[in-house]
């Protein structure tokens, strides 16, 4: 008796348990946008005969229950515990490593796409010369790359693969990985982004190349706005990080004289978006995030040399210095949807071109 009461007991629980979370999911108020994750979470589909056949209103729907289910962000953070306590050093592909440092692995099933882009980009860069606009390309390396010194000493990846499709000459990997295993704060512990300590390294990098004296650093008023910054990596490793990052500006004299156009229709003054702070995106501190096109120009400034920079999401931070020299149209093909006749119209506006990737967008 005692025996059927006790699995009546567990039964009644396990019913309640799954009928309270059923309902949760059902009534209990979520948002849209996880910003722990840095995502939008799935809507509950509508079924339609299309969706209810080919089978995707059912996985829809299992989507849909997995991202509002209550207490989510709790069971993601037992989950990533769960697996340090596994020993397991990494969780969802990103790996705990020392000095606080969360490392994506880097490692690729295939990579043809990296080729094909990094090959592109040179076709590109050949094009541009053909027009007698002096083109410069560059990569920017992964944290794994740089950070190499702080991986678990069992770790035995394959994430150097990679590297070696870069032409000799057009990685920045060098100069960044010397100064951080000297010590210096060069890359975002929780985030896949350089610092704008690293972002300044690259100035000073590209320097002879494009044709500018680099201020030195003494020139800056380094300034701190955030010791409370959680990255992409964070989000991705179970939303757990031993050591949040700082966020530090490069502030000089007239950085709030420059006008900011975002594809062609919005402006604004100052290179800084500072709302972002109170956000956990707090890199889009950095021009605000990313564009189609941007434009910066130095207000009630003579003409200065415009140059074109095809970028991603590093040269937001690497943008600022650069604006002390330049006139700069920066294009993100992933937005940009004007093809290559409009890219080489607006390259032959401007008086020079970067071309500077992260490997690990080429890649993916």
């Amino acid at each position: 008796m005692k025996r059927r009461w006790f699995d009546l007991a567990l039964t009644l629980t396990a019913v309640m348990l799954i009928v309270s979370i059923g309902m949760g999911v059902f009534f209990l108020p979520t948002a849209d946008f996880s910003e722990e994750e840095n995502r939008m979470l799935a809507d509950l589909p509508i079924p339609t005969l299309q969706n209810i056949t080919n089978g995707s209103f059912s996985a829809s729907v299992s989507d849909y229950l997995r991202d509002r289910i209550p207490l989510r962000l709790e069971f993601i953070r037992t989950k990533a515990y769960t697996e340090l306590l596994l020993l397991k050093g990494e969780n969802n592909g990103i790996l705990f490593c020392r000095n606080g440092y969360l490392l994506d692995r880097g490692e690729y099933g295939t990579l043809d796409k990296a080729r094909k882009n990094i090959e592109y980009y040179g076709e590109l860069s050949a094009r541009l010369s053909a027009t007698n606009i002096p083109v410069t390309v560059a990569y920017i390396p992964r944290g794994i790359d740089v950070m190499s010194h702080t991986l678990p000493e069992l770790y035995r990846g394959e994430h150097t693969d990679v590297m070696t499709l870069i032409p000799t000459g057009t990685s920045l990997l060098s100069p960044l990985k010397n100064a951080a295993e000297s010590g210096a704060y060069v890359w975002f512990r929780t985030d896949h982004h350089w610092t704008a300590h690293g972002a300044y390294i690259a100035y000073t990098e590209l320097a002879d190349i494009l044709g500018y004296i680099p201020y030195p650093r003494e020139s800056f008023d380094v300034e701190q706005v955030s010791e409370s910054f959680l990255g992409t990596l964070y989000s991705k490793a179970g939303c757990i990080a031993p050591i949040p990052d700082s966020i530090e500006l490069y502030r000089y004299a007239d950085d709030g004289e420059y006008l900011l156009t975002i594809d062609q229709n919005y402006t604004q003054k100052g290179l800084y978006f500072d709302g972002f702070l109170a956000k956990k995106d707090k890199y889009s501190v950095f021009l605000g995030g990313n564009y189609a096109t941007l434009s910066i120009e130095k207000s009630n400034a003579p003409q200065r040399e415009r140059l074109l920079i095809i970028k991603d999401s590093y040269t937001n931070s690497l943008a600022p210095f650069l604006a002390r020299h330049f006139d700069l149209l920066l294009l993100d093909p992933r937005y940009f949807d004007g093809g290559d006749t409009e890219l080489l119209k607006l390259a032959q506006e401007s008086d020079k071109a970067l071309i500077l990737q992260g490997i690990d967008t080429v890649s993916n």
